[in-house]
């Protein structure tokens, strides 16, 4: 295995383009300032943006004893470093290994999220849309606070303080690609973040406040970053729960393309 650079983009000539959205993630890992990524240049990538955030694995075919030998090598140094480290890969390959790293270490693990990748070439308009895209600004922290607590808990992740969630709303604020939809009384009812990586877009934390469900917020703040995103010759690119039927039927109804599925899983603390 060798370290790659932020220059060395490798995993775009090992990956068809299909895996290239699947594993969108790389793009954002190589931005990372001491991020950690290697490969053999020839079928295995593996890379972490810091000791906390997920290992996303990708593995082009079947390995030899020696080269899963080195993945699970590389995992449960990982793993030393944090015990309940997540880890996002394809189940057809990455199952087996994990369960060796399970054997070698004794932390037993389970499936955290199971994801859908989509991509959007060309969106849809839906048939009405309420409302208009905007910044947040000061006047928003309270509502930013409030959806940031309940999405927190939405996703499985437990309960948050208010003051937690302020923080959490406080830094969403200050990222110049947050945006929020404001219905006709200019009322922030949805919410979600834009993190660009030069000519692809990850859109994550889409939420939408639960007093102001089933009207559409999400489905037109998500048209139209997208529309702003291909615009501007970016290419949006997204995760969605398998689990969650309301989140992917929306992103399919403004035209996102389903590309295929990355499992995460998650080491559980021995203690």
């Amino acid at each position: 295995m060798r370290n790659i650079t932020g220059q060395d983009k490798v995993f775009e000539k090992l990956m068809t383009e299909k895996e290239l959205i699947q594993f969108s993630m790389f793009y954002a890992i190589l931005t990372a300032e001491d991020s950690f990524i290697v490969t053999n240049d020839k079928n295995v990538i593996i890379g972490q943006e810091c000791p906390t955030s997920p290992l996303w694995i990708y593995i082009k075919n079947n390995l030899s004893n020696e080269e899963r030998e080195e993945v699970v090598k590389i995992i449960c140094e990982k793993l030393a470093f944090n015990p309940t480290l997540n880890i996002d890969g394809e189940e057809i390959y990455i199952q087996r290994i994990l369960q060796e790293v399970s054997r070698i270490s004794g932390s037993s693990f389970q499936i955290s999220v199971p994801k859908n990748s989509y991509v959007c070439h060309k969106p849809i308009k839906p048939k009405i849309i309420s409302g208009s895209l905007s910044k947040a600004n000061e006047n928003d922290l309270e509502i930013i606070t409030i959806l940031s607590r309940d999405n927190w808990e939405d996703i499985g992740f437990g309960n948050l303080t208010l003051e937690q969630a302020n923080k959490f709303a406080q830094r969403k604020l200050t990222r110049p690609d947050f945006h929020v939809w404001r219905n006709q009384y200019e009322k922030v009812v949805a919410m979600a973040s834009v993190h660009k990586y030069g000519k692809v877009a990850i859109t994550d934390g889409v939420f939408t406040d639960r007093n102001e469900r089933n009207i559409g917020y999400a489905k037109f703040l998500m048209f139209t970053i997208t529309k702003k995103l291909l615009s501007e010759g970016i290419l949006p690119i997204l995760y969605a729960d398998r689990r969650k039927p309301v989140s992917n039927h929306l992103y399919q109804s403004i035209g996102y393309e389903f590309c295929g599925e990355v499992t995460e899983y998650r080491f559980l603390n021995r203690n």
